[in-house]
């Protein structure tokens, strides 16, 4: 039991410093556990084969491509080329955007690939960073309650619904109750 708590420490630390990458972490925190006696090796990958993780990096991977390909960024430099937009309207260009694309990515990753854009608009009108930001996180966090894939709590929701015998969310299911309040 020791060994696990003291795992669990040198995991959290290597978290926060950041000094190798999540993936390699929990990979090693796994081996460990499994050669240690911890867990079996059975134990160690159930998880893998769970809905929701297989979702999960569904999502990611879908994230990752839309950030790679450089998508997101050559619409929000099409904004920069537009001379006589408003602020207002940018605004609203970009949390529509926004709320879009997080109904189908994860909305940390489109919050992510939206900074470095919207900070650069938001020096060309002259503005705060914020107020370009703020709007796009807000509705980057409504758009991703409009799906399923849109944030993993939906997803894990869903797959604990499905656990104990309960139909799962399908994947617009939540679309008549978070539609509204994101308008």
């Amino acid at each position: 039991m020791l060994f696990v708590l003291l795992l669990l420490l040198v995991v959290m630390i290597l978290f926060a410093t950041e000094w190798l990458s999540p993936d390699i972490i929990v990979l090693l925190a796994i081996c460990l556990l499994v050669f240690s006696g911890s867990i079996t090796s059975n134990e160690a990958f159930q998880g893998f084969g769970n809905d929701f993780i297989i979702m999960l990096v569904a999502i990611f991977i879908i994230g990752g491509v839309l950030k790679h390909n450089g998508i997101i960024e050559y619409m929000l430099q099409k904004f920069e080329k537009l001379p006589n937009i408003n602020l207002t309207w940018l605004i609203v260009i970009t949390m529509v955007i926004s709320a879009f694309l997080s109904a189908f990515m994860n909305n940390t990753a489109v919050a992510s690939v939206f900074l470095a854009p919207l900070i650069g608009l938001s020096k060309k009108f002259n503005v705060s960073p914020s107020k370009l930001l703020m709007p796009m996180a807000f509705a980057s966090l409504m758009g991703g309650t409009c799906t399923l894939i849109g944030t993993s709590t939906n997803v894990a929701g869903s797959s604990f619904l499905s656990q104990n015998g309960i139909e799962p969310l399908g994947m617009f299911e939540l679309l008549p109750v978070a539609l509204p309040i994101i308008i």
